[in-house]
């Protein structure tokens, strides 16, 4: 390839994406995506109060990242969590449905999706750190059926893009419409156009077959909340 590797804030991945599974202890992570609403003159309130349930949900969630919007739909914050496997995860859904959002209570907060969500089979485990600052975070809808085809598509292009322009995770949702979720670190937009183009120009990407299984698309900048351990 034209691009050389890329190192994530001074370190590279600790196990290089292949086109093989990862192992069952890791496929067995799920993830909880959460998007918080709220007024723009709320932000820096919202954020704070995101940080304080995040660094001590209480049910065995365990952060790795906030953002907030930059750019398309304003007054948005995206919190990533992990939960070691589905049984935990459903506990902590469960017990938020019954009990309430801790979010909820906070009056500058005008609203609460949360998804859950398993990693592609081929994706390590989150890894945090420094790898930004400018993260995108982008959102599929697919097709119905499309799935599978999406996720064999990013298996045979993925192991060729992680090298130079690392991910931080792609997921699949695992209720509601079929959906992806993926999150990429860049260290500055010029950067990101950069490496974009020239992936594109050389074939790297996109996956085989999967733009096709897109139905809707959303692209967002964002920028990691303070503390967030991705920054």
């Amino acid at each position: 390839m034209g691009l050389p590797d890329r190192e994530r804030g001074g370190m590279m991945r600790e196990a290089p994406i292949t086109s093989e599974d990862v192992s069952t202890e890791q496929r067995a992570v799920r993830y909880e995506w959460t998007t918080v609403a709220s007024a723009l003159v709320n932000g820096v309130r919202v954020a704070d109060a995101v940080r304080a349930w995040a660094e001590d949900p209480g049910d065995g969630g365990r952060w790795l990242g906030g953002w907030t919007s930059e750019n398309g739909e304003l007054g948005r914050i995206w919190v990533l969590r992990s939960f070691a496997d589905e049984e935990s995860l459903l506990a902590a859904r469960h017990a938020m449905r019954l009990g309430g959002h801790p979010l909820s209570g906070t009056g500058e907060v005008t609203g609460i999706d949360v998804a859950s969500f398993a990693g592609l089979p081929m994706m390590p485990k989150v890894e945090v750190g420094a790898l930004g600052p400018v993260y995108e975070i982008r959102d599929y809808t697919l097709v119905p059926g499309g799935l599978p085809g999406t996720i064999e598509g990013w298996r045979r292009a993925l192991p060729k893009r992680d090298p130079v322009d690392p991910v931080s995770v792609v997921m699949y949702a695992l209720d509601g419409p079929e959906r992806i979720v993926h999150v990429w670190p860049f260290s500055g937009l010029d950067e990101r156009v950069r490496i974009r183009r020239e992936l594109y120009a050389e074939g790297t990407w996109p996956p085989p077959g999967a733009p096709e299984l897109i139905d809707r698309a959303t692209s967002a900048i964002a920028w990691p909340i303070p503390g967030s351990p991705l920054t």
